[in-house]
């Protein structure tokens, strides 16, 4: 894994979040058996809410990396916590930064590692946006090389209900989308976003 990513670090990010954001959002998780337990696979969710990240982190139990905007890393210390949580920037305004940026992620995914990717890419409260289906092309030009897998993309709905304390958080997960190649990455993303609306309730996700 690179260098900048710390299993200790992380581990303690983790005991941190469910015991302080924990109490308030209480999270459930359906579909476990559905999330790969050996080899590396792109986790999908909804993104509505800046909460959706370490609700992740608390609903699956394997270390993730996230893919984050780049904008986040360019603010010293907060970059070194981020890297060393496991996140990858990604510059959407500069496609050769983004290009090494995926660099990056060649040695995760041939360490079996849990990349997550809002496919959103962006905040989107009470509905399913549109995909994007640009950076599930570059993932997919990864399968084959250096050994990697064919990649299982996963589906994961979030929807937040309000309780007189904090929120209840349903996490789902649905079964795993693969494509053979980067040609396939449009329709491979409009597939991840209609199982994404189904396991998500949008009428109540925006909360």
């Amino acid at each position: 894994m690179p260098r900048s990513f710390s299993p200790g670090f992380y581990a303690l990010g983790c005991w941190l979040t469910r015991y302080t954001l924990g109490w308030w959002y209480r999270v459930r998780v359906e579909g476990l058996e559905y999330l790969p337990r050996e080899g590396p696979a792109i986790i999908c969710p909804k993104h509505q809410r800046w909460e959706d990240i370490p609700v992740i982190g608390m609903a699956l139990p394997r270390p993730l990396h996230y893919i984050a905007k780049a904008e986040l890393f360019r603010v010293p210390v907060q970059r070194e916590i981020l890297s060393a949580w496991g996140g990858v920037p990604v510059d959407r305004e500069r496609p050769r930064a983004t290009l090494s940026s995926f660099k990056m992620l060649l040695p995760l995914l041939k360490d079996r590692a849990l990349i997550v990717l809002f496919p959103e890419g962006t905040y989107v409260p009470g509905r399913v946006g549109p995909g994007k289906h640009r950076l599930i092309q570059m993932l997919l030009k990864l399968q084959g090389r250096d050994g990697v897998p064919a990649l299982p993309f996963v589906p994961v709905g979030i929807t937040y209900r309000a309780r007189r304390l904090g929120y209840r958080v349903a996490v789902k997960i649905g079964p795993p989308l693969m494509a053979a190649g980067p040609g396939d990455a449009v329709g491979l993303t409009q597939a991840l976003m209609a199982g994404i609306a189904r396991l998500c309730d949008v009428t109540g996700a925006a909360g």
